[in-house]
């Protein structure tokens, strides 16, 4: 847990450019201090008792930093990232229970993105879990979505809040992925449901998602990922 460094990057709404929420990103540190990158968190997330552990250590140094830079005072809501197989794990609602209620954090507070790093094959069981979680009062996006996501139909039709769609679809040629585009927004405004769009870097690409439906938006237009003390001053003059 000592290497691990938590960054927060903002999800902003696009009606009004106002944060709603922060996507909290680890990273492990090598000895001289430097970051790896986010594949060496994921590639680390192997396996429901895993991927539950790993999760628990990056939400507890979270959380404690949430208390140290006094974010309880902004209400400010965080979304973590969470396999869809350490969904599987039989004590994870428990878990995640604990951590909280140390840190006094309201459950409307947290959100968990969950995408499907590794397969998950018992898509009942995960439905089940998914459903545990959103009647506690989470709130719960499926990330990183694009047209080959395994088992998309199914996922689709489970009890999500918001659907992220990955950088790849979002940032690619206009008019390449329209159709599918499309289709999400379909679905999401049917089931009212917002839509995150990642890798957002111009105005132009912002403006487009908005204008075809898209609700929230997170990139390098709005804000680097930042560590926690330059977390403070964005929030301050946005």
């Amino acid at each position: 847990m000592a290497s691990i460094r938590i960054l927060y990057q903002p999800i902003m709404r696009l009606a009004d450019l106002r944060t709603d929420y922060v996507e909290v990103l680890s990273r492990s540190a090598k000895t001289d201090g430097t970051l790896r990158g986010a594949e060496t968190i994921v590639g680390a997330m192997t396996g429901a008792e895993r991927s539950m552990r790993l999760t628990a250590s990056i939400m507890q140094r979270c959380l404690l930093e949430y208390e140290a830079f006094g974010f309880a005072g902004q209400d400010l809501r965080l979304a973590f990232n969470l396999p869809l197989d350490a969904m599987l794990h039989p004590g994870l609602v428990e878990e995640i229970e604990t951590l909280r209620a140390q840190s006094r954090l309201p459950t409307r507070n947290i959100h968990f993105e969950l995408t499907e790093s590794h397969p998950v094959h018992d898509l009942e069981a995960a439905k089940t879990a998914i459903t545990s979680l959103g009647n506690a009062g989470y709130g719960l996006a499926l990330d990183d979505i694009t047209p080959a996501t395994p088992n998309l139909a199914a996922l689709m039709n489970m009890p999500f809040r918001a659907i992220k769609r990955d950088r790849s679809v979002v940032a690619g040629p206009r008019g390449t992925n329209t159709k599918f585009i499309h289709s999400i927004v379909t679905h999401a405004s049917a089931n009212q449901q917002d839509v995150i769009a990642e890798g957002i870097e111009t105005q132009i690409l912002r403006d487009d998602l908005r204008s075809r439906g898209v609700t929230h938006g997170q990139g390098f237009l709005f804000s680097h990922p930042l560590p926690g003390a330059a977390l403070q001053d964005f929030l301050r003059r946005t």
